[in-house]
């Protein structure tokens, strides 16, 4: 599938500015403004109206992470801007708006140096404006509080006023863009406040409006069916006799991409598909189950066939051949699911020529490239409405549920409402990668870490997408991520193993990092043992060379009280990571206290200490709220979420038998320490969730002895594993 997006373009840029969407700032067209007929649009990012309203347009999802509000603090900063006077839209997508991409913890990381010098430009025009309208120097002209005052005189205009008034014609380069000089930490007056969340209101007052909620004029219902393989079914035949006897049945679609029904309501629509009768192909996957995945990531591990040098450092063979002493283990994971509140969802309208996508998605971007490519049209004919998202985690990057709405509205001649079922949503996820990873650890006489090497066998979401996606050696580094880790061993490698299972792939909140740190910190704490070294000491042994890594695990341990006596069969255990990326890492650790019982293997966690360095922090309860919800999502993948695999399609179909964490699951004590900083602002929505697994993995073996080194820690894998021990 071709988009029009290069990933090595993207991230190539991405890493040398720390900007993730592309904003031109012209300013003006150098002609006057009719006072009653005006809005300042400097650039992509705001537009000023007369009444002395900034709305601030935020290209980036909200799906409950408060992005909205964190983004317009951060050109308000720079504006001088009254924040009585910012709202902000999310727009419907368009080029100007450069790429529309929410993931990966980099909304503020991407456009904080961005948005600062948009709003610091729109100020500097504003005030030259008032200047040339009282015929002043503006060097003796002020803004503050949305207005511009005039030292001498103390004269004062609104932005409204000038944008009503005064012609704005001060224009700026990139070039100028770049030496605009920025305020310093100290003097922020916007950024790093507790300001309440701009979406609230109208979230807890019900005009908040989600992708389910859109309607449209003469919109009727549509369902589909699908195949019973999650990958490589096909229909072969279609009887709809049935169908058309369903009362509110419309129209049956049946073409090579699909097979739905049309009907004037959700409940028809949901009884005709029900009554078609559909010959299936299976497909190649049929028999693929969780026994077959594994024994066939174990064989590829074992022998090596495929692997690929991923990550190098050192000589590893020298290293391991001249090491006292070697140790290995091998480390799972298991299929997660997103499990997002509300289902997937679209309403489509094709009309003109013209696909009208009315959805919360986080990757606008792509979705336009492949609708572009599979419905054969120009993007200029695609436009997404975006709304809030009931939930993301990254399950609605993929525009699948798009697609599907668009071509059913196209085949069916009328605007279409396509809602997925939980099960429905369940069975057609891109999920988690299965993993298997295997270390080896090359220790010398000292006990000091001497070589590394990390097999890992997964699917990877990128080859999913396309040549775009992966690298010149088709991997894809985001299902790769985290198991090069920041510790100073010299010899260090890890090699990728990649394996199509016929189960499909996405990204989930934290993307590798959630499964690769698990080995990583896991196997760390193994090694620590080896040496009877404290596994604090052990780690603050390696990490020399990040300091900050350092500074964030000593917090959390001592706000722990790492160290102090502990009842029998509690433990505690510590991970640290560098979550995401390592040229702009969120440095986070995390200390768990949990309590297991010997006889069943139940595991009740009763305390999660974080620490988090995340540089400038925009909005203080944003991050907070963000790394709690994160520490949550990362206990409950650990945990409970277990996807299993049978005759090729995920046997789970709903929260009963998909086990999410629940309020009761809860720890009684989760406590996030922020480290206050004035280095560039990093991503906090993601790094949380990677630190638990691990640091729960090593409170067992810490409370039991016994170490488990599959995900989800579940009781008859703990169970297991203390029965072993013994």
């Amino acid at each position: 599938m071709t988009t029009e997006l290069n990933r090595r373009d993207f991230l190539k840029g991405s890493a040398a500015t720390g900007v993730g969407m592309t904003l031109w700032f012209t300013l003006g067209d150098g002609v006057g403004r009719a006072a009653s007929a005006s809005a300042f649009d400097p650039d992509a990012s705001m537009t000023i109206t007369p009444d002395g309203l900034v709305t601030v347009h935020i290209t980036k999802s909200e799906m409950g992470q408060g992005v909205g509000t964190a983004l317009a603090q951060i050109l308000a900063e720079e504006l001088e801007a009254d924040w009585k006077d910012i709202r902000v839209d999310y727009p419907t997508s368009d080029p100007k708006y450069g790429l529309m991409l929410t993931g990966g913890s980099w909304s503020v990381n991407w456009t904080f140096d961005t948005l600062s010098r948009a709003g610091a430009a729109a100020r500097l025009a504003l005030v030259d404006a008032a200047a040339q309208y009282w015929k002043v120097p503006a060097e003796e002209c002020v803004a503050a509080r949305s207005m511009v005052r005039h030292l001498p005189t103390g004269r004062s205009i609104s932005y409204g006023e000038i944008v009503a008034k005064a012609p704005i014609t001060r224009k700026f380069s990139e070039d100028d863009l770049k030496k605009l000089v920025l305020k310093k930490p100290s003097e922020y007056r916007v950024v790093g406040q507790w300001i309440q969340r701009l979406d609230i209101p109208e979230k807890t007052n019900g005009r908040a409006k989600f992708g389910i909620d859109s309607f449209v004029p003469g919109m009727v219902y549509a369902k589909t069916a699908y195949p019973p393989t999650r990958e490589g079914g096909k229909h072969t035949a279609v009887d709809d006799t049935a169908a058309k006897k369903v009362k509110g049945w419309l129209k049956t679609i049946v073409n090579d991409q699909l097979v739905a029904v049309v009907a004037t309501s959700y409940e028809s629509a949901v009884k005709a598909r029900d009554a078609l009768k559909i010959t299936w192909a299976p497909g190649p996957n049929a028999g693929v189950s969780s026994e077959s995945i594994f024994r066939d990531f174990a064989a590829k591990a074992k022998d090596g066939a495929g692997a690929i040098e991923w990550h190098k450092g050192g000589d590893g063979a020298a290293a391991f051949a001249q090491a006292a002493r070697v140790h290995q283990a091998s480390y799972t994971t298991d299929y997660v699911a997103h499990m997002q509140m509300e289902p997937m969802n679209c309403v489509a309208r094709f009309e003109g020529g013209v696909y009208d996508l009315y959805t919360g998605s986080q990757f606008q971007t792509l979705a336009m490239g492949t609708l572009a490519a599979v419905l054969k049209t120009d993007q200029k004919n695609i436009r997404i409405h975006q709304h809030y998202l009931g939930g993301g985690f990254g399950r609605r990057l993929d525009p699948d549920i798009i697609l599907e709405a668009a071509i059913i509205a196209r085949e069916a001649g009328r605007p279409i409402k396509l809602i997925r079922s939980r099960e429905e949503d369940l069975r057609r996820d891109f999920y988690r990668s299965a993993t298997l990873q295997t270390l080896r650890g090359g220790l010398d006489a000292s006990g000091k870490v001497a070589a590394w090497d990390n097999v890992i066998v997964a699917t990877h979401p990128g080859n999913r997408w396309g040549p775009d996606f992966v690298d010149k050696q088709g991997l894809d580094q985001f299902a790769l991520n985290g198991a090069d880790h920041v510790y100073s061993i010299a010899n260090q490698s890890v090699r990728a193993i990649r394996m199509e299972t016929g189960i499909s792939v996405g990204y989930v909140r934290a993307v590798a990092p959630n499964y690769t740190f698990f080995a990583v910190e896991s196997f760390v704490d193994e090694l620590a043992d080896l040496t009877k070294t404290d596994p604090l000491a052990f780690r603050l042994s390696m990490l020399g060379d990040a300091p900050r890594l350092a500074n964030v695990l000593r917090l959390a341990a001592e706000r722990a009280g790492w160290g102090t006596p502990l009842p029998p069969n509690v433990g505690r255990g510590l991970a640290c990571v560098s979550a995401q990326e390592k040229k702009s890492p969120t440095w986070t650790a995390s200390v768990v206290q949990a309590r297991v019982d010997p006889a069943t293997g139940q595991v009740r966690v009763e305390k999660i200490i974080c620490a988090v360095d995340c540089g400038i922090v925009v909005n203080p309860d944003g991050v907070r709220s963000q790394v709690e919800g994160s520490l949550l999502f990362g206990l409950s993948n650990a945990l409970k979420e277990r996807g299993t695999v049978a005759n090729g399609a995920l046997v789970q179909s709903n929260f009963h038998d998909y086990q999410v964490l629940r309020m009761n699951d809860v720890p009684d004590v989760v406590e996030v320490h922020v480290v206050p900083s004035t280095e560039y602002p990093t991503g906090v929505g993601e790094p949380g969730a990677t630190t638990i697994a691990p640091a729960l993995a090593n409170a067992i073996f810490a409370a039991t002895g016994a170490r488990v080194r599959g995900v989800p820690l579940i009781a008859e894998r703990v169970l297991q594993a203390i029965k072993d021990k013994a």
